[in-house]
This record gives C-alpha cells, structure tokens and sequence, in this order.
C-alpha cells in the first residue's frame, strides 16, 4: 500500500474467505502489498493475521477469492512453482537438524538441479553475517543465527516475497532490533511480509501494513493508521 501511484503491486488478495468448522475466520479480506519496505500484518491473537500468512503462502487455500504475487495466481501453480514465488520464514524456523547450515539452504536449490548450490549457500550465509558458521548444524548456533540460517534457505530460491511468522518471537531485544534492520535491508531484492504482534519490532522494520480484527480489514495504511495503543 505505498503512496505513489507507480509503485508496483506485487501482492494482491481479493474477497479472501477462509473458514473452519463454519466459522469464517477470515472474512472477505482485501490487501493489496506494494513493492517496497517490510509490510506489516498485525492484530490481536485470534484475528487471523496467521490464516492470512498461510493463505499467502498457498498453504491454506481459501473457500472464497483469489491471491495474486507478481502476477501469479498462488493456488494455480504447483508447489515447486510457488517455492519460487512466496517463501514463508516460520517461528520455528524448521531446518532440517542433522544438516548443516551451509546444506540447509543448499537443499532446494540442489535439488531444483543448481550445480552452483553450494556457493549460492555459502555466499547467502556470508550476506547475512554466518560466513564462519557454514558448518556448523542447527542446535549449535543460537535463534538469531537459526533465523538467518532459514532466510537464507528462503532467499536461495529467489522469491518475489518472502513472508516472516512472528520472527522476534525467539529474539532477545538487542538481536531483535538487529534483525529489523537486516529485513529493511532486504528491500529491492524481496518484498518482506511480517506477521507480529511485537509492536516496538514492527514499528523499527516497517512503514505500512493492515490490522486484522475478528478476521476482518480494520485498518491499512501507515504504522499510525493501522497499530492500537
């Protein structure tokens, strides 16, 4: 949602519909997410900024609407296809434990057949400040290091928007504010989508976002628009 009416569109959710036992828990939702700083999902616990994020991902396919990124209709393309597109960072982060960081974020792109994948890994881990920790598997580093770890895996395929499930979840407040800064970082490379409910992150890393409320769009627009005090 910027304010210049030339920037790009790069995600667009229209008339969303997601229920569970009946019950609607998003309710024709609209968010339109234009190319630029982190954009933030934010809400109270039970107003369905979640379902929105998995919905996002293609992970929970909604009953009624549509979901664009880049053009892309989310449901449309096949699992594969939509690693390429939308990549979800989760608050657990889930790399594989018996793989090393350098081979966590080589797996997908190894697999999709990169002869190059382990210096795409290597150079992605240096970006993101792990140059040293390559070899190291995941219950040696600590959760900031994990998170980056699961950025770089994300960023490994390239996506046009990478989504982030509460990623100062497991932060203290200095990795916290450290973390803000390096998604900010990630503009012109990934549109970074952030679910939270930690305001102080939100407000270091993002400009822009929605509020949910009871599975509806309370508010958009810029931080003060959107964030309850």
């Amino acid at each position: 949602m910027g304010d210049s009416g030339m920037a790009k569109t790069v995600v667009r959710a229209a008339g969303l519909v997601v229920r569970r036992s009946g019950k609607a828990i998003l309710d024709h939702v609209d968010v339109e997410i234009d190319e630029g700083p982190p954009f933030a999902i934010a809400g109270r616990s039970g107003s369905g900024k979640t379902t929105l994020l998995m919905a996002l991902a293609g992970l929970r396919p909604p009953d009624e609407g549509t979901i664009t990124i880049a053009s892309k209709i989310v449901n449309d393309l096949a699992p594969r296809d939509r690693a390429r597109c939308v990549g979800l960072v989760f608050q657990d982060h889930q790399l594989f434990p018996h793989l090393t960081a350098r081979e966590n974020v080589a797996l997908a792109p190894r697999l999709g057949g990169r002869a190059d994948a382990a210096a795409l890994a290597d150079r992605l881990l240096g970006e993101l400040g792990l140059a040293d920790l390559g070899d190291r598997r995941p219950h040696e580093l600590s959760g900031g290091q994990r998170q980056r770890v699961a950025i770089a895996r994300t960023l490994a395929l390239e996506p046009e928007v990478v989504l982030f499930d509460e990623p100062s979840a497991s932060l203290d407040a200095q990795t916290s504010r450290g973390f803000a800064e390096l998604l900010r970082g990630l503009e012109g490379r990934t549109q970074v989508v952030v679910v939270s409910h930690d305001l102080p992150f939100v407000e270091a890393c993002c400009t822009h976002g929605v509020r949910l409320d009871a599975g509806r769009v309370a508010a958009a627009g810029s931080l003060t628009e959107i964030l309850e005090r």
